[in-house]
């Protein structure tokens, strides 16, 4: 429809100053005749447009003209940069999101709009690994704009030993690795957001050094974590009904029954290892299988009567 490509037409020239009439011609799948029509039209209709001529010059509108239909607010950018619905729903910006996405499609007439519901009847994301649902994040909302206003943080953090501290630090930004949410520090520390119970934005701003991005930071942090060695090499048997999900979930591969997997140390293997029950025997080192033994003597006498 034309209506559908006059907009189209105006949306080019905003994204793409100076284009000329056959470059237009092309992306709207028309003659060079009728976009020079279709800007005659926009003009007649009152929008800024013109032509210049010249080696740089082209069709053009000025540039203080903004369609009010593309015309997104600063939360509506934010929730398009988090692109996934959950997730921007965890920051405070669903709706935002949901807003962007409308206006968007709106500007883009029947087919875009065609596209996007087509999409979103037929496609999903979830971001969730598989038996964990999204961790509660009620602190990050207000972390985030903490974030997105460069200002310095002061977090009550309960760390992955329930060690509870004061930590004052500069945020560099904010990553959703599978579902959970991580602050990333201007000196390159990690913070789970999950377990931050309080939170106080200073005044002051966040120092953050020259050259310093979030992905390249991000990048180093998640490589320390992956080849992180493990040093504890563990050998186990496991009953053939359940192979399949021990290799699965410790990330091993053999013909089993006999399989060989590596942990951090002995508490790693016994909290991985323990909720298999029967289905797994620990082989070897011997300092696992006592591990494992004291610990199920622990459930047996939570569990016996009268304990």
């Amino acid at each position: 429809m034309r209506a559908d490509r006059l907009l189209s037409l105006v949306l080019l020239l905003q994204a793409r100053s100076g284009a000329s009439a056959p470059e237009l011609a092309e992306r709207l799948e028309v003659s060079v005749r009728t976009v020079l029509r279709d800007v005659a039209a926009l003009s007649a209709a009152g929008i800024p447009v013109y032509t210049e001529r010249g080696r740089s010059g082209g069709i053009r509108l000025l540039d203080t003209y903004r369609s009010g239909v593309a015309h997104l607010s600063q939360a509506e950018g934010a929730g398009l940069a988090v692109g996934q619905r959950r997730l921007a729903a965890d920051l405070g910006l669903g709706d935002a999101l949901d807003m962007a996405i409308e206006k968007i499609a709106s500007a883009g007439g029947r087919a875009l709009r065609s596209g996007v519901e087509q999409g979103r009847a037929r496609v999903m994301v979830d971001v969730d690994p598989w038996h964990r649902s999204g961790e509660a994040v009620p602190l990050l909302p207000a972390l985030h704009d903490a974030v997105i206003q460069g200002r310095r943080v002061e977090l009550d953090y309960r760390d992955s030993e329930s060690r509870d501290r004061r930590v004052t630090t500069d945020p560099l930004g904010l990553v959703a690795k599978a579902g959970v949410w991580y602050l990333v520090t201007a000196d390159s520390a990690l913070f789970r957001v999950s377990r931050i119970r309080d939170l106080t934005v200073r005044l002051e701003p966040a120092v953050r050094p020259d050259g310093l991005d979030l992905a390249t930071t991000w990048a180093q942090l998640r490589e320390r974590v992956e080849v992180r060695p493990r040093d504890l090499a563990v050998t186990i048997s496991v009953r053939p009904e359940a192979l399949g999900r021990v290799q699965r979930i410790l990330g091993i591969t053999g013909a089993g029954p006999v399989l060989h997997a590596r942990f951090d140390g002995v508490a790693h293997a016994v909290g991985s290892l323990l909720g298999f029950g029967a289905q797994v025997e620990v082989l070897a080192p011997p300092e696992v299988r006592a591990g494992l033994a004291a610990a199920a003597r622990s459930v047996i006498s939570l569990y016996q009567p009268g304990a």
